[in-house]
Order: C-alpha cells, then structure tokens, then sequence
C-alpha cells in the first residue's frame, strides 16, 4: 500500500467518526428538546457533558482531516 492509499485510507476513517459525532451531536439535542422537562437534572447535565464531548470530538477529527489531507497533498 503506498502512502497516499494509506492516507486516503486514513482520512475516510475520520471523516466516519467525524459525521458519527455530528449525529450524536444531533440526536443528543433533539432527545434534551424534546425530554428536558421530564428528566432529572442529572441526566440533563450527563447528556450536556455528553453534547461537550461529542463537540470536542468532531473539532478534533475536523483537524485531523485538514492534516491528513495536507498531508495527501505533499505525498502526491
């Protein structure tokens, strides 16, 4: 496998995890929307930290992508 295959490689398994945290994302504000007034606080700030996270995580694998594909870009 050449480097630029692994890259491509690489980059796809990113941007997977990348729209997997923008769903979570998502589906973790619809749920708090649409249940905000039915659960306990705690569950709210479990899935607050929960929504942080899942931020956190697709900025992370935003940049990991840009790196990647500059990466790509040098490798060619």
């Amino acid at each position: 496998m050449s480097k630029s295959e692994r890259l491509k490689a690489e980059i796809g398994f990113h941007e997977k995890l990348f729209f997997s945290s923008m769903a979570l994302i998502m589906a973790l504000i619809g749920w708090g929307a649409s249940n905000y007034q039915t659960v306990s606080e705690w569950i709210l700030l479990g899935a607050a930290l929960g929504l942080l996270f899942s931020i956190g995580f697709g900025v992370w694998n935003y940049r990991q992508i840009q790196k990647l594909l500059e990466a790509l870009e040098d490798a060619k």
